[in-house]
């Protein structure tokens, strides 16, 4: 990385901290006076406030840009409906989520609950920021080997939380691969885990899919710190509008639906992402 990706690094970076700042003032103060209940001013008052950041600092950083095909629908479509609904996608690397939390409309921002990967729940500035939100922690055993090991137990426990919270209106978010990819193949998804998808087979939702391509360019699985130059594609698309009727072509078992919601879902954001690429790659050969 060249002295220019070393300064777009730098300024990415201090946009991001300074603009997530009052997010977590507003964050700090809740958790100083006890944890926000969900859906008190509080809690929308942080996600409002992070949402916002995060939109400034993507204006603020030029060298990054953002293809974005379905934001229109997505955000409309969202903004009207009056039920629950499953937001997932295909995980690069940190930067996907910032990416979601900044398109999400601001009025239903405050709606998300998401699982989130432990490690960020260590980390001080955004530990404070996660827990103020709500959020739910994957409870992983170990990871000897490579392999993740979830308390299937405890993990059964915050699937029914985030059930309760669909039912309610909410939207439910998460990264039906597990884990962020490898990196050796950005542009392969990894198979979904069918366990998640049993929220989608107990309530009925329409279910939005977001393809990412080129966010792991911007922001490396293996850096510390994001904000390379870089283009990023990315294709947010509704998968059904009621995952009953979709799962129920899957068969009889509540296992057999959550298995082909899993796999359906795989396959449609396996085609953005190639789609994705192939005009990202029709983009670049256009430029001067």
């Amino acid at each position: 990385m060249g002295c220019l990706g070393s300064a777009a690094v730098f300024f990415f970076n201090l946009f991001l901290v300074l603009c997530t700042l009052p997010a977590y003032i507003v964050a700090k103060c809740c958790c100083c006076c006890g944890s926000a209940r969900d859906g008190s001013c509080r809690q929308k008052c942080v996600f409002v406030l992070t949402s916002v950041a995060w939109r400034c600092v993507f204006a603020c950083s030029c060298w990054i840009r953002r293809d974005i095909d379905g934001l229109k629908e997505f955000r409309a479509e969202m903004k009207a409906s009056k039920t629950g609904a499953v937001l997932i996608a295909n995980h690069l690397c940190f930067l996907d989520t910032i990416i979601l939390v900044a398109l999400m409309p601001l009025a239903k921002i405050a709606r998300v609950k998401m699982f989130v990967s432990s490690h960020l729940v260590k980390i001080p500035f955004l530990r404070t920021i996660v827990t103020s939100m709500g959020h739910l922690v994957v409870p992983f055993k170990s990871a000897a080997a490579g392999k993740f090991e979830v308390d299937k137990d405890l993990m059964a426990q915050r699937q029914a939380v985030l059930e309760a919270h669909v039912k309610e209106g909410g939207i439910a978010g998460w990264y039906p691969e597990g884990t962020m990819n490898s990196g050796e193949k950005p542009l392969e998804v990894a198979q979904f885990r069918a366990g998640g998808f049993s929220l989608a087979v107990n309530v009925d939702v329409p279910i939005w899919c977001v393809a990412f391509v080129g966010n792991d360019r911007c922001w490396p699985k293996s850096a510390a710190v994001g904000g390379r130059p870089s283009r990023i594609s990315m294709k947010m698309f509704k998968l059904c509008d009621h995952s009953r009727d979709l799962a129920a072509k899957g068969g009889s078992s509540p296992r057999d639906q959550q298995v082909y919601l899993a796999n359906f879902a795989h396959q449609k954001i396996q085609e953005a992402v190639h789609e994705q690429s192939a005009k990202g790659g029709l983009r670049q050969s256009l430029l001067p």
